[in-house]
């Protein structure tokens, strides 16, 4: 099931706190973590597939991760990212200056899901239903 437009846009208001920051670092294993060097540390971790698109319209797949993608994300290293949203289906694209990641939702699995020290955590559920705590929220799905 897609998520509402309200989760859609409360996770869009939460995920601009991210804009601006650099790609501190990645981390491969059992998927992908993306993390950055904001106030309140963001951490990405991506389990389902993903796609790197860069400015020329090119792109780069992994399931989560490939030597394709891993080479792409290398070269994002200390970039700031301009924006971090959610669409209406309950994809995930994280914008930088020349290239975009895409995480879609997956109909089986959790397939991203960002939380941050301040307690923010945002997981994309089987469907790309959302799951939604923001930060200093009681641990109650506000969603």
């Amino acid at each position: 099931m897609p998520p509402t437009l309200e989760d859609v846009d409360l996770s869009n208001r939460l995920l601009q706190a991210v804009a601006g920051h650099r790609l501190l670092a990645f981390r491969m294993g059992g998927g992908v973590r993306l993390e950055f060097d904001d106030d309140a540390f963001h951490e990405f971790t991506i389990e389902g597939s993903l796609r790197v698109v860069l400015a020329d319209g090119s792109d780069r797949h992994g399931d989560p991760i490939s030597l394709d993608v891993a080479e792409q994300l290398i070269r994002l290293l200390n970039t700031p990212a301009t924006a971090a949203v959610v669409d209406p289906r309950g994809a995930l694209k994280v914008a930088f200056e020349d290239a975009y990641v895409v995480v879609p939702y997956d109909q089986m699995y959790e397939a991203w899901q960002v939380r941050s020290d301040e307690g923010l955590l945002i997981v994309s559920m089987p469907g790309g239903d959302l799951a939604i705590w923001p930060p200093g929220s009681d641990g109650q799905d506000d969603s």
